[in-house]
């Protein structure tokens, strides 16, 4: 008897007998702990069929502890505290149950208000498991009918509902789709090259994924996966719940989706492979912990997953990747750890339409084992990858031969690799007939930032015929850059430690091919510190952004780039330069302060302005803005390094459509909601009850609001009388412009 107690007393703690919320299916749209542009999501979508009014269970007992109507956020949502401590979260709800609903129209009623807070007593709304507490609805900030469902622990964390006993039947493991090598210092290479690399996965005939060749790696370095979850009988993807990562057996790092916080929201950044997001690359999870990475317990206590310093030669790598029910799949490939040699290059002999190429080490004896050939055309643009006609081993070197058409005016990529495994850096051969004039040819120059540190670039128009160094340069300092030839028109230095640029003010580039040719590039980066607040000013003095202690976690160069190409704005007036904030491909832990001068001639119109970011989905998009007439500045924060810019909204907002319809004539029995469709093409509204009037009969009505479907709807309490009526509709957008209309209609 003891021990049936003992088990029933450890299934009712550990919450293992939860009743699924909804009748309709147990299919989800999204899963918990996944991305968002706002950090993660905290809870799991339930699908409802794409319709509303679907009831919602108690999935425990316990009390209603909460009871919110809003127009953005959760909308309608219910809480309910449950016997055994934890808490249910039901959002996006239509209605509640009848006795809920009474208690919410006395709350709205006595504030005159559709927004509420209600906190009863623990007992005066006691539910039982099963009972109907609501219905499933869209409001809120919602993209469509569903329930979104949260599980918070004693402490009001979100917790892994999937995991926490909500059950979902699955049978499908999750799949993958790349793997990404990420070079972490100065002395890492992957396969000879010091950038991240991107690879494909290949799935083999027992379901599991496999590296595409053998990688080689050098120095101290880092993964992310790009992988994914599947339920039956669901279209959607979710993230997967746990990873491992094994180097020859040994588990070096695990991240599992079980415990969230909203005060965490702003680490997923760190979670995420944000590189790759920021460059449409794809979903990837790190499977490693940086240095100064925000602990938070998705990672592993006791591992970080930073590879270095592991002994030369060929090491397994296995991962793991699983799902609540432990569905698992795994991804097996092997690396080859060593340093990459460099080539040298020697064109032998044409004859018969063929070319001949002598490859040899410059550095190592290992002999030589094939050879990789990539055609360029003489501006660098990348050709095809070239079929080598023959091949012969002489000593350490290799002789190859390649179609004389092939490399007619282009210029060749060669990549070698020896016979233990280790790769070259790239080689490179060109028609020197082609190159061109290095001392006049325009030359561009970039530089990016990844976690190994900062990259310069430097690309010509052409190939050319000529030598390449970089150095900077600052009242004190002459510091020469090692440089690579990644492309027969591109260089790239090795990472370079941000902490490095901190008193230097020019990259100087010096060309050689018998005459000296240098080019000074100034330097407008500042360096930005996680222990400290810089500000930085754009070149032309109009627009300014000041970091907060730990925007950065790591050090960063920033700098602020004028854009001359960007995207259009169609539906507003573009008062200012558009900014890029740089790097934008490098997260922010906390947000920065921005600011951007206006024109005088704007001052007379400037309630209409703010601050817009670039979203790649959605466009342009507003920013809560301050505006400071006196120093004619708008002020705002933003989260991500974004392109921004001052935007004027002078247009109204529209009204699209309205029910009941001008002069129509309603049965008072039929006639039993309001339905409002608005629609601003910029500014947008704000999810307030200040942006929008609605009277019937010159009276305020309590309606609700929908900002992604933009509809105001009101559902009559009882039917109105017969003989006219009138609606009057006042709506103001962000800019505050408005748009005012009257609707006359009858009801018999």
């Amino acid at each position: 008897m003891k021990k049936i107690r003992l088990i029933l007393l450890f299934s009712f703690l550990s919450g293992q007998d939860y009743t699924w919320p909804t009748d309709i299916g147990k299919e989800l749209s999204s899963n918990f702990g996944e991305f968002r542009t706002t950090g993660y999501h905290l809870g799991v979508d339930m699908k409802t069929k794409g319709s509303t009014g679907h009831s919602i269970y108690a999935i425990s007992d316990g009390y209603i502890e909460r009871i919110v109507t809003n127009f953005s956020g959760f909308g309608k949502a219910l809480y309910l505290k449950l016997d055994d401590g934890n808490t249910a979260v039901y959002a996006h709800l239509s209605k509640f149950s009848p006795i809920l609903e009474k208690r919410l129209k006395k709350e709205q009623k006595r504030k005159d208000s559709y927004f509420t807070n209600i906190y009863p007593s623990p007992t005066e709304f006691r539910i039982e498991k099963g009972e109907v507490i609501g219905y499933s609805g869209n409001t809120g900030f919602s993209f469509g009918p569903h329930l979104h469902f949260e599980l918070r622990n004693k402490k009001g964390q979100p917790i892994n509902p999937l995991t926490n006993g909500i059950i979902q039947p699955d049978r499908i493991a999750p799949f993958a789709n790349e793997i990404s090598f990420i070079p972490l210092d100065q002395d890492s290479w992957v396969n000879g090259n010091q950038l991240p690399q991107n690879f494909p996965l290949y799935r083999d005939a027992k379901g599991n994924y496999n590296f595409p060749d053998t990688i080689n790696v050098y120095g101290k370095f880092g993964l992310s996966l790009y992988a994914y979850d599947k339920r039956e009988g669901a279209d959607n993807v979710y993230q997967p719940y746990r990873i491992e990562f094994f180097l020859d057996d040994q588990l070096y790092h695990a991240i599992q989706f079980d415990r969230l916080d909203y005060a965490w929201q702003s680490t997923a950044k760190h979670i995420m492979d944000y590189r790759n997001k920021r460059l449409n690359m794809g979903d990837f999870i790190k499977l490693y912990k940086g240095n100064n990475d925000p602990s938070v317990p998705i990672h592993s206590d006791s591992t970080l997953g930073i590879v270095e310093k592991i002994t030369p030669g060929y090491h397994e790598i296995r991962i793991i990747a699983s799902d609540p029910q432990k569905n698992v799949r795994t991804i097996k490939g092997t690396i080859f750890y060593m340093e990459p040699f460099e080539i040298s290059i020697e064109p032998l002999t044409q004859s018969d339409g063929k070319v001949s190429f002598f490859i040899n080490p410059k550095s190592i004896s290992i002999p030589i084992e094939s050879v990789l050939a990539y055609s360029f055309t003489p501006y660098g643009f990348a050709d095809k990858k070239l079929k080598i006609s023959s091949s012969k081993s002489i000593e350490s070197g290799i002789e190859i031969t390649l179609l004389a058409k092939d490399i007619r005016r282009k210029a060749v990529q060669f990549i070698a690799k020896n016979k233990i495994g280790t790769k070259s850096t790239p080689g490179h051969w060109a028609d020197k007939r082609f190159a061109g004039d290095y001392l006049s040819m325009p030359i561009d120059f970039e530089i990016s930032h990844t976690e190994a540190g900062v990259y310069i670039q430097f690309q010509s128009e052409q190939i050319m015929n000529a030598s390449v160094k970089l150095r900077l340069k600052g009242e004190f300092q002459y510091i020469n850059i090692p440089i690579n030839q990644i492309q027969p028109s591109v260089y790239l230095s090795k990472p370079i430690s941000p902490l490095q640029f901190e008193n230097i003010t020019q990259i100087e580039a010096i060309i050689d091919g018998g005459i000296e040719r240098n080019i000074q590039f100034q330097f407008p980066y500042t360096l930005a510190t996680p222990d400290s607040q810089i500000t930085l000013i754009s070149n032309d003095g109009f627009c300014s952004l000041r970091t907060q202690k730990n925007s950065f976690i790591n050090e960063t160069l920033i700098w602020v780039e004028a854009v001359h190409k960007h995207a259009p704005v169609d539906n507003g007036n573009l008062v200012s330069r558009v900014y890029q904030l740089q790097p934008f491909d490098r997260p922010l832990l906390k947000p920065i302060n921005i600011a951007i001068r206006y024109p005088r001639k704007f001052q007379n119109n400037s309630e209409k302005m703010h601050l817009y970011y670039y979203d790649i989905k959605e466009g342009w998009s507003y920013l809560k803005s301050e505006l400071n007439k006196e120093k004619k500045v708008i002020l705002s924060e933003i989260e991500h390094m974004d392109a921004i810019a001052i935007i004027e909204d002078d247009q109204p907002p529209s009204i699209d459509r309205i029910f009941p319809n001008q002069n129509g004539n309603y049965s008072a029995l039929e006639l039993r909601k309001f339905e409002i469709n608005i629609n601003d093409n910029l500014s947008g509204f704000d999810p307030s009850e200040d942006s929008f009037d609605i009277l019937l009969d010159e009276k305020n009505i309590l309606y609700s609001y929908q900002p992604k479907s933009k509809i105001l709807t009101y559902e009559l309490d009882r039917p109105l009388s017969v003989g006219e009526h009138s609606l009057h509709c006042k709506i103001r957008d962000r800019a505050g412009n408005e748009i005012i209309k009257f609707i006359n209609f009858n009801i018999y």
